[in-house]
């Protein structure tokens, strides 16, 4: 192992995340046994690392990133984008994964990433609804927490298309009979990170440097090899 990493007191470390599984990055339920994805493999990496046992609270976007601001939780590991907006109420840890927005739309449909005059579904508080609201002229015509209640309502006809996070996208692009990858949307480039709480800077050094580690012991290469059809640009 290449690195050393700073010795954390507390012995197990609570994460916060979305109940609505960011799929693929996170699939199923730590209670269910059955949790799975690039994040998953990822925090266990860094339990190791950090000689910390996890443990998961799971609660709508929304109430998880209060949590963290309340000190209910140490960290949030769901496909959390970086923004300067989020920076001002959290700290991020260094990326792990780089990504962009993407637009869903039904087989067939050739309007590609094209959204104006277009009924658009986001998620409730992602990086897409601000996109929308800033790129589209008209609201959302859907804003829910659950990506299957949004990607269903696209298949079925209420929605033109939907914008979101290029591996989520992807998935459900892939999953969901009759739809299809609009396209990638220019100049949306962003990354994933691990948030903890403002001014936390013992555990947000100690999860960078095993990071870091992590990196130059190609552990995080491999894992983006092994989720790399899932994971990466669409």
């Amino acid at each position: 192992m290449t690195g050393r990493v700073p010795a954390l007191t507390e012995r197990v470390l609570l994460v916060g995340i979305d109940d609505a599984p960011p799929v693929p990055l996170q699939q199923g339920s730590p209670a269910a046994g059955d949790f799975r994805g690039y994040e998953v493999d990822l925090l266990e990496a860094l339990a190791l690392r950090l000689c910390v046992t996890l443990e998961y609270r799971r609660a709508y976007w929304s109430v998880i990133v209060g949590d963290l601001a309340a000190g209910r939780v140490d960290a949030v590991c769901s496909a959390a984008t970086v923004t300067a907006e989020r920076a001002r109420t959290v700290d991020f840890c260094a990326p792990h994964l780089n990504i962009t927005l993407a637009v869903v739309t039904r087989a067939g449909d050739r309007a590609g990433t094209r959204l104006e005059g277009r009924r658009v579904g986001v998620r409730r508080g992602t990086t897409a609804e601000e996109y929308v609201r800033n790129h589209v002229v008209v609201e959302p015509a859907a804003l829910t927490e659950f990506n299957d209640e949004l990607y269903a309502a696209l298949a079925a006809g209420s929605l033109d298309a939907i914008v979101d996070d290029a591996p989520i996208a992807a998935h459900f692009a892939r999953v969901v009979r009759g739809l299809q990858l609009g396209g990638i949307l220019p100049e949306t480039d962003a990354a994933y990170a691990i948030m903890v709480r403002k001014g936390n800077d013992v555990l947000r050094g100690a999860i960078d440097s095993a990071l870091a580690a992590l990196e130059a012991d190609g552990v995080l290469g491999a894992l983006r090899t092994r989720w790399g059809h899932v994971v990466m640009h669409a």
